[in-house]
């Protein structure tokens, strides 16, 4: 890690829930003094209860909404000059609420946008002064960045976005000693796929049947192993590897399966 003294600070967008309240048990566990954000004061209350028996060195928590620049930088701001350094930020924050392009509000796609590719871009500009030699950035996109899918007009386009951000993002840091990695879980059990689950079209649900459903532990195990392995591609279950090492192959394949569906839905 990039401090030479203390326990190491992990910063966690999203740290409430799901993949990343997975991870930061994990980094608990591990003695790491954890900073996790979120919207929600009480339900951040709620996942520091249920991390304090797992050994952390300490938990602050951040209500803070990731789509205001001003607001995310003076939180991050405030955490580096408290440590000196972030030795890890993992931008897990995020939303999905699927539906047909016709039936989709211009400001869901605006939202979308904002809180999955902007709210991620804020956090990483206002760190990197704090990030020094052997600190990492992980930003948490999804299978969906890889290939477009009915019913995710919405949510795909940021996840696309955020792999493009962290293949520059790769490349301009590496020189300073910053490992940056993107990692593309598939579907995950946590509430924000419960949410998901509501508002998702049903041609939507059998073209995403195939993928599998993994564990949030599972995935915060996979992001770990992965970012301490120096990988940049984080893919979680072999599904996904394969996605992510052949997805220009597939997509034409893919897009085939889609159609194939979409007409069988239309029809009904």
């Amino acid at each position: 890690m990039a401090g030479d003294t203390g326990p190491p600070v992990a910063v966690i967008s999203g740290g409430s829930s799901g993949i990343g309240l997975a991870l930061a048990r994990l980094l608990a566990r591990e003695g790491w003094h954890l900073h996790l954000i979120a919207r929600r004061a009480a339900v951040l209350e709620e996942a520091k209860a249920r991390l304090a028996p797992e050994g952390a060195a300490g938990i602050d928590l951040h209500s803070l909404d990731v789509t205001d620049p001003d607001a995310a930088a003076a939180v991050i701001v405030a955490i580096g000059a408290r440590h000196g350094r972030i030795d890890w930020l993992v931008t897990s924050a995020g939303m999905a609420e699927p539906g047909l392009f016709a039936e989709t509000p211009l400001a869901s796609h605006r939202l979308h946008m904002d809180v999955n590719y902007f709210g991620t871009l804020h956090l990483v500009h206002a760190a990197l002064p704090f990030l020094g030699r052997g600190s990492w950035i992980t930003l948490v996109s999804s299978a969906a960045a890889f290939v477009g899918i009915a019913g995710y007009s919405a949510y795909g386009p940021g996840k696309f976005a955020l792999r493009g951000l962290a293949e520059s993002l790769q490349l301009e840091l590496e020189g300073a000693g910053i490992a940056v990695s993107l990692a593309c879980p598939p579907d995950t059990d946590t509430p924000q796929y419960a949410h998901e689950n509501l508002t998702k079209p049903a041609a939507t649900r059998e073209i995403t049947a195939g993928g599998g459903l993994l564990s949030a532990e599972a995935v915060a195990r996979s992001i770990l192993e992965g970012a301490r392995a120096g990988r940049f591609m984080l893919l979680p279950g072999w599904p996904i590897r394969l996605l992510g090492l052949f997805h220009s192959l597939y997509a034409p394949v893919f897009r085939w399966q889609q159609r194939r569906i979409l007409r069988k839905h239309a029809t009904r």
